[in-house]
């Protein structure tokens, strides 16, 4: 063979070679590029509304936990809607959201939406409310028939404590007729008023949880029936709208002076720690809710890497101990203690007010049932509850 040949051979071959290997480099670039989307994870987020300040920095909250562990989220507002919801949900899944989280507009409502979601594969949890289905891999939310009982309980208390009988009318406001929340917070306290003979509680149900009927129901019925012993609102709109109410009638009077109208209330927003400060406000119970998300994050993740047993079953306490690991522990418990950054001057993750909670078996999956606060007018400064926590959010 001559030189020419052979060089034209040995030409060739490095000439193929150099081929091989660009295709090589460019798989591996576009393999390493996939790798590289798939780190973090995408969820979508359907929060109940995000108009309040307590949805507000639950969503806020959601964000900076998945920015923390290289997540992103799809946040839609369904604005209580049901018809919304369902449509926000589609919406995520054709974007290829990874797994959802998400607060019920309705129970039953929303129930064929998350089977179908999850027979497609993707994930659900829900927080705040939840929805009758079995497909749900874990709900997050206190007990609303716990936290109606023991706002109830503390309008009762407060009657006692002043040295006067609990005996007159006692407003109940709770929300739609539709959301189990409502209807879980009104039975709860009705439970606690019909323990007393001479309670007479006067129920009514606020369409959407509005504060302007809430006023408005307050009004009225002081100008029918006169100022009431007491009012049981049921969550911070309902809350709200009833001080405010007794404030148009000319009854709000300040605890400690004659004809002072006893009020409990879920949900410690900013301006109920104004109300308890002005002696309007004798007892408030709060959720834990910055929380919700980011707990439902959490399962979602761990669930996509290591399968259902990475999921506290029905029958153990979780506690949030930074001393312990995550998961099963040696005494039957199971840990969680979340971890996030600074954002805006607030670390959440420091105050893991929501533990201990004990998982349970409810509509068919389970249930981590967080745990409230109870919060006076003498501590609402103090607590570590989310009004306090995220103050800086609030500004």
């Amino acid at each position: 063979m001559s030189s020419k040949s052979l060089f034209k051979m040995r030409f060739v071959s490095l000439l193929l070679v150099s081929l091989f290997l660009i295709v090589l480099f460019g798989v591996n670039l576009v393999f390493a590029e996939k790798q590289e989307v798939k780190k973090g994870y995408l969820w979508g987020n359907s929060p109940y509304e995000e108009v309040s300040d307590w949805y507000r920095v639950l969503v806020k909250a959601s964000n900076y936990y998945a920015l923390d562990h290289g997540n992103k989220v799809i946040n839609l507002n369904p604005n209580m809607v049901v018809d919304a919801q369902i449509r926000d949900l589609n919406y995520m899944m054709a974007q290829g959201v990874d797994g959802i989280l998400m607060a019920p507009t309705s129970a039953t409502g929303l129930a064929a939406t998350i089977n179908e979601i999850v027979g497609k594969g993707v994930p659900v949890v829900t927080y705040d409310s939840d929805a009758k289905t079995p497909k749900v891999l874990i709900n997050i939310r206190v007990s609303n028939k716990k936290i109606g009982e023991l706002a109830a309980k503390g309008m009762v208390d407060a009657i006692k404590k002043d040295g006067k009988e609990p005996k007159g009318k006692v407003l109940l406001i709770s929300g739609s007729t539709t959301n189990i929340a409502a209807i879980e917070r009104r039975d709860g306290a009705l439970s606690v008023l019909k323990k007393y003979p001479g309670i007479k509680p006067v129920v009514y149900m606020i369409e959407g949880w509005s504060q302007a009927d809430s006023k408005k129901t307050v009004v009225n019925a002081v100008s029918a029936w006169g100022a009431p012993l007491g009012i049981v609102a049921c969550n911070s709109y309902v809350g709200i709208g009833a001080i405010e109410g007794l404030k148009s009638a000319n009854a709000a009077i300040p605890r400690g002076q004659d004809g002072h109208v006893y009020v409990g209330v879920v949900d410690v927003e900013k301006p109920m720690k104004e109300f308890m400060h002005q002696g309007l406000c004798d007892i408030g119970i709060d959720q834990p809710q910055l929380f919700y998300p980011m707990l439902a994050q959490y399962f979602l993740e761990q669930y996509l890497k290591n399968g259902e047993k990475a999921i506290p079953p029905v029958g153990v306490t979780v506690t949030s101990d930074p001393n312990k690991s995550n998961g099963p522990q040696p005494d039957g418990s199971w840990n969680i203690y979340l971890k996030c950054n600074e954002h805006e001057g607030v670390n959440v993750c420091k105050y893991p007010t929501w533990a201990p909670a004990p998982v349970i078996e409810n509509m068919g999956h389970k249930w981590l049932q967080v745990r409230p606060t109870v919060v006076l007018p003498e501590n609402c400064d103090e607590l570590p509850i989310w009004s306090n926590v995220v103050e800086k959010w609030l500004k």
